[in-house]
């Protein structure tokens, strides 16, 4: 039996999108759920998230996502929300700053620290883990911030990591560096296909799980479409939310993962 860890990493991005990612959880469609808690819903939408925890306990992992970049995500640490207000850096700013080593260490762990104990806080929890949004992780001076930032909670149970590279040297560095800071790496895969198509996907994922390294983690992007949604994203994103939704919320997907012998771990 092969275990993989299917999980959803946007949690708090949009009503349409939580509540699909509620329901698919606590139905045993998805094992993992990372909030990004750097968005102006996390102060409405920890509180139904807290009664899907209790639901579902210990049959999946609920962690943080951490934003440094994009759209739809705000500075949480006092220091950022100072220097740069209410916006985010962009993807290409901080692989640039980090590229020629001139990262704000500082503000950066701060940040990442605000934001860990925001989801702790409010959750009255620790995180199962801790992934970063954008694939950032793949930076090492970023890296060393967010195992810091985690050493630093002091949590009694060390959060699993999500890798942000699916092959070659740069997981197996990184998995090196978090055993460093005393952290293990869940190995990254490739997430669920992007179609529109309800049947096309069905028949993608007969195979999709065939050759993933055990605990692999497999991304999805489920959701249903809202106003806030069809308004913030491209209109084939949202179809792709809304069929990755349907497939996964239906038998034929439970079929699938019998027939191949795997495991929502």
């Amino acid at each position: 039996m092969k275990r993989i860890t299917l999980g959803a990493l946007d949690y708090g991005l949009a009503f349409g999108v939580d509540r699909a990612l509620r329901e698919l959880v606590e139905q045993g469609r998805l094992s993992a759920l990372g909030a990004l808690v750097a968005t102006d819903l996390w102060p409405r939408e920890f509180r139904p998230l807290q009664e899907t925890v209790s639901r579902v306990g210990k049959r999946a992992l609920f962690g943080v996502t951490l934003a440094f970049s994009g759209d739809r995500v705000a500075p949480v640490s006092a220091r950022m929300q100072e220097i740069y207000g209410d916006r985010m850096f962009t993807r290409e700013q901080l692989q640039r700053r980090a590229l020629l080593r001139l990262l704000p260490d500082e503000l950066l762990l701060e940040e990442a620290q605000a934001q860990l104990a925001r989801y702790s806080v409010l959750m009255k929890r620790p995180p199962d883990f801790v992934a970063v949004r954008e694939g950032l992780l793949a930076r090492t001076s970023l890296a060393r911030l967010v195992f810091k930032a985690i050493v630093h909670a002091d949590y009694d149970t060390p959060p699993l990591v999500i890798s942000p590279a699916r092959s070659g040297l740069k997981p197996i560095r990184l998995a090196r560096l978090a055993r460093s800071y005393g952290l293990k790496m869940l190995p990254k895969a490739d997430p669920l296909p992007e179609t529109e198509d309800e049947e096309e996907l069905q028949r993608l994922l007969h195979n999709h799980f065939d050759g993933m390294a055990d605990f692999s983690f497999v991304a999805a992007i489920p959701g249903r479409s809202d106003d806030r949604l069809r308004r913030d994203e491209p209109r084939r994103k949202v179809a792709i939310r809304e069929c990755q939704y349907e497939v996964l919320a239906s038998d034929r997907f439970f079929h699938t993962l019998e027939k191949k012998d795997v495991f929502l771990n």
